[in-house]
Order: structure tokens, then C-alpha cells, then sequence
């Protein structure tokens, strides 16, 4: 079994297959283009790198997102149309001031990314779960819990959602809820914020088409991101809007302030976009990863007790475990630590907590680490549903 390389180990802990780690593999990360995409971002126009830049970010990346969006995407969009970001996480808390009041409502689905859930709660918004299955977002929940906060005088003001290759379910919303759903949206004024940041991770077929994409005029704002494509480090980001809404959000008194809020790295991404290595770089992380969930997937269909069920994803990072209704997740994880294993339990992701599931992450760890990983998973579960398992074999005989 490999370990991470030395950049990660300090922060995992050794001898255990951390799970719950959603990171790229260091080795994946692209050290070499970043560094060339510097200096060329540093040459003429190195100045204007070094700047504080227009509050919507450096033309040439515009323009490049626009020209990608428009040939992959079928969607005509002018440089003028994209906004430039710091990632999601910064989009998400900057609609957040722009567009919610206190006592709003924000939907979510459930589960959905916790690290959204704590920028949320930085908010005085009341947050909504709404249940989603294999096909994504339960749209009939989504109506009627709409329904219910009309009929009790609240404003249910936004929707997050990712409705493709999901963080932490893996699923994909189906193309006949993304009609449905954007149809809601005008019934009932509702924004969709579009988390959209594994769409360039697609293993299986294209990608679905984004909500954003499908109506040009619907109240989404689609949030693309290059964390997951080339590196979080780098902190850029985008959003495609229908124009009030993006001015809405240019509109924040932080980015009148300061600016673009990535103006340097947005500078190294626009270059390293127009180097045209983008697609070599992005077709390696594809068929690593693709090999990885192949790998995990087959692991966990082999050593999981068939009370256990989960999906393979069709994209992304993550594969969801649901679990026998007689163990929760937090239950089960001093157990998996045991065997030297980790996850992240599902009550993370759930705004009410419900944790029935768990989330494996297939990025960082090679194919041997993440079979032997779902081996020591499938030995804690049957012993925790067995009430045995104090002593483990899982690394080597060591006891715990």
C-alpha cells in the first residue's frame, strides 16, 4: 500500500486510509504549468497582474472562460458576462449578502457540502433540507416545501444545489427534473445558486448540461471553479448569471474595495488557459480518477456486508455509503478508526443532522490504498453490526 507523498503526510495520520480526506492527490497538481503560467503572467503585463484589478476579474481569463463555455457548452457568453471569483466558497457567502435578508429561507439539499452549510450559518437565514435520491433533487419535495414556507409567511430566497456529480451523494440531477426545477424557479422567485465545480471531472459519457446553460434567462447563478481542475491553491473561480444578477453580486462593497479578489492567480490561470494545456492536463485527471473510483467501487462491492448499498458516479470525487438503519455513521467511526480507516459521517452534511450515510473520497489515495481501505471499512461495519471488533487485524495484527 502507498503512502500519500510528503506535502500530504503531515497533515494525515500514518498507517490509516483517511477517507474523508476531498483533496487532489499532490502528485496531480499541475507544478509545472502553474509555474510557467507565472512568469508569462508576470511579463508584459506583469504590472497589471500585480494590481488590484477590475472588480470582475482580468480580461484574458474572461475571455478565455467565455470561448470554453461557448465551445463546450453550447452557449454563446461574451467575456463581459463572466465574473471573475475567489471559488465557490467566496461566491456562495457573496450572494449570500447580496441576495438574502434576515429571516430568509435557503434551501439546500440533503445532504449536501457542510462547508456550505457553515458559510450559511454565518447568515441569520434559516436553512431548509430537502431530501434527494439517485436521480438528484427530489423536486416534488422541493414544491411542497416551498408551499409550506408561503403558506407560513417566509421567503424561501435561494436554492443551493450541485445537481452535477454531487458532493457528497456522487449523483446527477436528471434531465427532467432540471426542466422542472427551473420552472419552479420563476413560479416562485427563486435564485439557484449552481455549484457546478466538478464538471470538467466526468468519467462516464458528458456531463449533464448545467441549469445555467439550459435557460438562459432563469434566476441561476451557475459558480464554475478551477479548484478541482487544476488546484485549490489558486483560488479563481467564475460565475455565469442572467445580468441583473451578476451585477448584483460586482455590485459588493468588498470587491469595490479591493478589487478582484484573485487578481494574481487569475492572471496565471488566464495564461496557463491560453498556453492550450488545459485539456492534456484536465484528460489525465480523468482517467486517474476514473481508475480510482473503479477501484474503490469494486472494493466496496466485495468487502461491504449487503445491508450496505451505494452508486459508482458518473464524475467527481465521491462515493456515498448508506448504512443499515440500525447503525449511524458517527457510531460506526470510532469503530473504522480502529481498523484504521476514516471517513466523513453523514451527519455533516445533513442540516438536520440525519446520518445514515457516509462519504469516501477517491482523489487523493492510489488504487491499492483505496481497496484496502474499503476492506478495512467492510471489516468495521460487520463488526459493528456484529458488536465485535475491539481488537483489529486491519494493519499488520495491530491492536487498539
Amino acid at each position: 500500500m502507498h503512502e500519500p507523498s510528503a506535502f500530504t503526510q503531515n497533515r494525515l495520520r500514518r498507517g490509516i486510509v483517511e477517507f474523508a480526506v476531498g483533496e487532489p492527490d499532490p502528485s496531480l497538481l499541475p507544478v509545472a504549468l502553474t509555474r510557467a503560467a507565472a512568469a508569462a503572467a508576470l511579463g508584459p503585463d506583469g504590472p497589471g497582474a500585480l494590481a488590484y484589478g477590475s472588480t470582475e476579474g482580468p480580461g484574458r481569463l474572461r475571455r478565455e472562460i467565455a470561448a470554453r463555455v461557448a465551445a463546450r457548452e453550447d452557449r454563446d457568453v461574451a467575456a463581459g458576462d463572466v465574473l471573475v471569483t475567489g471559488g465557490n466558497s467566496q461566491t456562495i457567502d457573496l450572494a449570500l449578502t447580496a441576495l438574502t435578508s434576515p429571516g430568509d429561507t435557503v434551501l439546500v439539499e440533503s445532504p449536501t457540502y457542510s462547508l456550505a452549510l457553515g458559510i450559511m450559518r454565518d447568515y441569520p437565514v434559516r436553512i431548509v433540507g430537502v431530501p434527494l435520491d439517485d436521480e438528484g433533487l427530489d423536486v416534488d419535495a422541493l414544491e411542497t416545501a416551498l408551499a409550506r414556507i408561503g403558506d407560513e409567511g417566509g421567503h424561501a430566497r435561494l436554492l443551493y444545489t450541485i445537481p452535477t456529480f454531487h458532493n457528497p451523494a456522487g449523483v446527477s440531477l436528471s434531465s427532467a427534473r432540471r426542466a422542472r426545477l427551473l420552472r419552479l424557479t420563476r413560479e416562485h422567485d427563486l435564485v439557484v445558486l449552481e455549484d457546478d465545480v466538478y464538471r470538467e471531472l466526468v468519467y462516464d459519457g458528458e456531463a449533464p448540461a448545467s441549469l445555467w446553460a439550459l435557460d438562459p434567462d432563469a434566476p441561476v447563478i451557475r459558480m464554475g471553479s478551477f479548484s478541482k481542475s487544476l488546484a485549490p491553491g489558486l483560488r479563481v473561480g467564475w460565475v455565469n448569471a442572467r445580468r441583473d444578477l451578476r451585477e448584483r453580486l460586482a455590485a459588493s462593497g468588498m470587491l469595490e474595495s479591493g478589487g478582484c479578489v484573485s487578481q494574481f492567480p487569475a492572471h496565471v490561470v488566464g495564461a496557463l488557459l491560453a498556453e492550450g494545456q488545459f485539456d492534456a492536463h484536465v484528460d489525465r485527471l480523468r482517467r486517474t480518477y476514473a481508475s480510482r473510483r473503479d477501484a474503490l467501487a469494486a472494493a466496496l462491492t466485495q468487502h461491504l456486508p449487503p445491508v450496505c448499498g451505494f452508486s459508482v458516479p458518473a464524475g467527481g470525487y465521491f462515493i456515498w455509503v448508506t448504512l443499515p438503519d440500525a447503525l449511524s455513521a458517527s457510531a460506526l467511526l470510532p469503530m473504522a478508526e480502529r481498523y484504521r480507516v476514516s471517513f466523513a459521517p453523514g451527519a455533516r452534511y445533513c442540516s438536520d443532522g440525519a446520518d445514515g450515510g457516509l462519504r469516501l473520497a477517491f482523489s487523493l489515495y492510489d488504487e491499492e490504498s483505496l481497496a484496502e481501505g474499503a476492506r478495512r471499512l467492510g471489516a468495521a461495519v460487520r463488526a459493528a453490526l456484529t458488536g465485535h471488533g475491539r481488537r483489529s487485524p486491519a494493519a499488520g495484527g495491530a491492536t487498539t
